[in-house]
């Protein structure tokens, strides 16, 4: 068995898909390039494929992670090659590697995300009043978002923001709207999603954007120890 890591890119149409329909159409996509992918045992098979993250969505990324065992070693560039060719608009391969077999699954270690987060604004914001906003959060030692859960009853359950907002938030006025950069860590406590952000800086410091009109790119997923972020690709 061996284990090919990949580096994938989701864009245009795709990111609007769910996790479950993007994961499907990854399957469809190493079916048509002809792999020799391995299958699980039992009374219903399942390709042996996992992902780095489920994105949201609407959430698109320039690198998505995801492992697949192979019944026998194919070279990446083969494999690349092979999969772009088979990819619809939106999808594509960027980069591959061999790993240990025995290497943690990539939902234990990607642990940090890097997003854009872009929105249209309510009204007219200059730079300086933008800077102002994100320096009161960057600066403010304990915020809080209220999460509500309908599907369980309205149950509250509150997120302690910084937490998982370790480094500053930087942002940009674009004639269309205004434009964050957040690396958002998540812990055993989970993560706050990046449109969540964007509502605590709306209601809680005065972000005059519209909470509805948002989208999010990820820029990079890593591991993240003592501080330094780490490639998926290192295996560590």
């Amino acid at each position: 068995m061996e284990r090919l890591r990949l580096a994938v890119k989701k864009e245009g149409a795709l990111q609007f898909l769910s996790h479950l329909d993007f994961a499907r159409c990854v399957r469809y996509i190493i079916i048509r390039a002809g792999l020799p992918v391995l299958y699980s045992e039992g009374f219903n098979p399942h390709m042996k494929l996992s992902f780095a993250s489920a994105l949201g969505v609407g959430v698109g990324a320039d690198v998505e992670y995801l492992d697949m065992e192979l019944a026998e070693p194919v070279p990446v560039t083969d494999v690349i090659e092979r999969m772009n060719a088979a990819s619809p608009d939106g999808f594509s391969v960027r980069d591959g590697k061999y790993i240990d077999a025995k290497a943690p699954k990539l939902m234990a270690v990607a642990n940090y995300a890097v997003y854009d987060i872009k929105g249209p604004a309510a009204r007219p914001v200059s730079q300086d009043e933008l800077d102002g906003i994100l320096q009161a959060f960057n600066e403010a030692s304990d915020v809080t978002y209220e999460k509500v859960s309908v599907k369980k009853g309205h149950k509250v359950r509150l997120i302690a923001v910084k937490n998982h907002i370790v480094e500053p938030v930087s942002g940009i006025v674009e004639k269309d709207g205004i434009c964050l950069r957040a690396g958002i860590l998540e812990t055993e406590d989970g993560a706050i999603k990046p449109q969540q952000l964007w509502d605590v800086l709306m209601a809680q410091f005065g972000l005059p954007v519209q909470a509805d009109l948002v989208l999010a790119w990820r820029r990079g997923i890593y591991v993240r120890k003592n501080g330094t972020n780490y490639s998926l690709f290192d295996g560590v």
